[in-house]
């Protein structure tokens, strides 16, 4: 056997919900942010979004296949210039969920644009995302 860890359904439904219910603990709705550079470690603190997103509130649904379903994001401005290379999913108030790498698509990143070099004043919108367990 490989080290790699599968969870049973129920599992992954679990953790999806632990996820979603972390994502929505604020009073204000969620937010993915895009940065450039790279990602701190330990998810400490960043500034210099290139843009946010703020998510709906509830933030999401869990498919029957364990999918964390983001739901009705609104578009988000780019305040700054920049190639987009992550991305940080928070709570209303700030607080990291998760980080990922973002990408073109067929690029193998967690988040696919059709353009990473963003410019000031243009609209990203989040058309769909699932956050898998494995």
């Amino acid at each position: 056997m490989s080290d790699v860890i599968r969870y049973a359904l129920a599992a992954r439904r679990a953790r999806a919900l632990a996820v979603l219910n972390t994502l929505d603990s604020a009073s204000k709705p969620a937010k993915l942010l895009l940065y450039g550079g790279s990602p701190p470690q330990d998810f400490a603190p960043v500034s210099g979004a290139l843009v946010e997103i703020a998510l709906s509130k509830p933030s999401g649904t869990i498919s029957d296949a364990a999918e964390l379903v983001l739901a009705g994001a609104t578009e988000g401005m780019v305040s700054a210039a920049g190639r987009a290379a992550w991305a940080r999913l928070v709570t209303g108030d700030g607080q990291p969920v998760a980080d990922m790498d973002v990408g073109l698509p067929g690029a193998g990143a967690a988040v696919e644009l059709p353009i990473i070099d963003l410019q000031p004043g243009a609209l990203v919108r989040l058309s769909g995302a699932k956050l898998l367990e494995p």
